[in-house]
This record gives structure tokens, C-alpha cells and sequence, in this order.
């Protein structure tokens, strides 16, 4: 197939080798992507492993982030606690942190509304943290109790 007179393949072949030679790693350069990829009995012993975010952290992340998008806006986002990926609990504590956080904003300012809003979110997913992952059932008081020995 021609385009203007010119043949498009050897472009098409140039590009795909170029693609090629850039995900083989002709060079011969180490690259990040080796020991990513790489079993991990072959990986090198110095390898930092993946860190996960704790349950703590990541609470203390959400509550941050909604009580300022919240404060900031000015309104709310129109999203319920588990749209905004809240559990029940953690937006009891986003809903205590953004009280305290309009009066400490009313008094003395966006600056010390934001530092409480950090210090609330810490300290309620701490407690709230604090023995691992709440494991309560939101669904325990209208489940019949079953006798015992049945399923």
C-alpha cells in the first residue's frame, strides 16, 4: 500500500524494531523492570520489598483528603461515606473531624483548620486501628442466632 508515492512498510518495520529492541533491552543496561518481574528466589538480596499501606494510613489518607475537599469546596460532594470509600466507622471519625475543623477554621483560620483536620484523622484511625482491622458486622443484630449444632 502506498501513501503520496512513498511505502509505508519499511516505516512500520523500523517502528516495530525499534519497540522490540526498547523492550528486550538490547543494551544490555540493567533495568528496574528486571528485578520487578523476576522470580523472587532470583532477585537480588538487597531488593526493597513492596511496602503495603496500613490499614491506619490509609484511613488517616481518606479522612484528610474528604474533610478538605469538603472544607474546601465548601459544600459537599454529593457522595455518600461508601462512594468516597469510607467504612461506617471512618466516616464517623470524617464527620467528627470536619466539626471540629469549621469551628478551629472559624476561629483562627484555613491554616489551623487544615493542621487539625491532620491531627483528628490521625488520632481517631489510631484508635481506631489501634487492635488491628475493626472486624465489627454491620449485619449482627438482624441475623437470627442459630442453634447449636445446626449449620
Amino acid at each position: 500500500m502506498r501513501t503520496q508515492g512513498r511505502p509505508r512498510a519499511p516505516l512500520a518495520l523500523a517502528g516495530a524494531l525499534a519497540a522490540v529492541a526498547l523492550l528486550a533491552g538490547c543494551d544490555g543496561a540493567h533495568h528496574p523492570l528486571d528485578e520487578a518481574t523476576a522470580p523472587i528466589g532470583a532477585r537480588g538480596a538487597n531488593s526493597p520489598s513492596p511496602q503495603a499501606t496500613s490499614p491506619q494510613d490509609l484511613c488517616t489518607h481518606l479522612i484528610v483528603y474528604w474533610a478538605k475537599q469538603e472544607l474546601d469546596q465548601g459544600r459537599g460532594s454529593g457522595l455518600d461515606y461508601q462512594e468516597k470509600g469510607l467504612s461506617d466507622g471512618q466516616n464517623e471519625i470524617l464527620l467528627a473531624t470536619l466539626t471540629a475543623a469549621r469551628k478551629e477554621r472559624a476561629a483562627h483560620g484555613a491554616a489551623a483548620g487544615d493542621r487539625l483536620i491532620e491531627q483528628q484523622a490521625h488520632l481517631g484511625c489510631a484508635e481506631r486501628y489501634r487492635n488491628g482491622t475493626p472486624t465489627t458486622d454491620p449485619w449482627a443484630q438482624t441475623k437470627l442466632p442459630t442453634p447449636s449444632g445446626s449449620p
